[in-house]
């Protein structure tokens, strides 16, 4: 019994769920993947040449000091670089204009799960005879019947994360590309998940026009420092075990 319990939390540990915590098997049972629908719309052909200078900024001129904004502004930087494109710090220089916003919503669902009243089960005679004192019968035993007595709720709450990215050209100021990418989830936290909403923009950038695309993106990719650190505290949970 010792053994299967072992075997089960170890399981548990590799699966990324906490035995003790219920809101860590919440967590990774419900978004152990990021699954992201990324949409595009775009009038221009947009080729990799060489020497393309992007400017990047928030749609909120007055947000691009804010630490949180900055933050993602480098995912959006590497995500560019790897695509060969430059990236400058005057508008002066660019050839576009990248903007973007993002935010977090709560979603709550109330679900009716229908409740019963479950009977006995009652016999059911297959076969009987009788002769003189003696009676011999067959029986089985026919399934429990129920009845519907009512209704209970269940309140269900997601988060819908959302990342809206434009981009205009700096020569005329018309919009070139409009992008935007959205994931529904258990994670309450946007920056938990944001690498992975950028990632989905460059995936196949700039994409075909008036394009809707699903991606499922594993927690290693969308978010590598937490899916690491995840996997090292497992580990140092089972030698521990072992150990004991």
């Amino acid at each position: 019994m010792k053994l299967l319990t072992y075997c089960l939390v170890v399981l548990f540990m590799l699966l990324g769920i906490s035995p003790q915590d219920a809101s860590t098997t919440t967590l990774y049972n419900n978004e152990h993947k990021l699954e992201i629908v990324v949409e595009v719309f775009h009038d221009f052909e947009f080729k990799k040449i060489n020497d393309i200078k992007f400017f990047i900024s928030h749609k909120e001129s007055d947000m691009n000091t804010d630490l949180e904004f900055r933050t993602y502004k480098k995912l959006f930087i590497n995500e560019l670089k790897n695509l060969n494109y430059n990236i400058v710090d005057e508008r002066d220089e660019a050839d576009y204009f990248l903007k973007f916003e993002y935010g977090i919503n709560e979603k709550i669902k109330f679900i009716n799960y229908p409740v019963y009243k479950y009977m006995g089960k009652g016999d059911n005679v297959i076969y009987q005879k009788k002769r003189d004192n003696f009676e011999f019968k067959i029986k089985t035993k026919t399934p429990r019947s129920r009845i519907l007595i009512g209704y209970k709720t269940f309140r269900d709450v997601t988060f819908h994360r959302f990342l809206d990215v434009d981009i205009v050209a700096s020569d005329n100021l018309l919009k070139v590309y409009q992008g935007k990418v959205e994931s529904e989830g258990k994670i309450n936290s946007l920056p938990y998940v944001m690498k992975g909403l950028v990632h989905g923009i460059f995936i196949d950038f700039p994409g075909n026009s008036t394009s809707t695309n699903i991606y499922e993106l594993t927690e290693d990719i969308y978010n590598p420092n937490a899916y690491q650190n995840r996997q090292s505290s497992n580990m140092k949970r089972i030698i521990k075990m072992r150990n004991k």
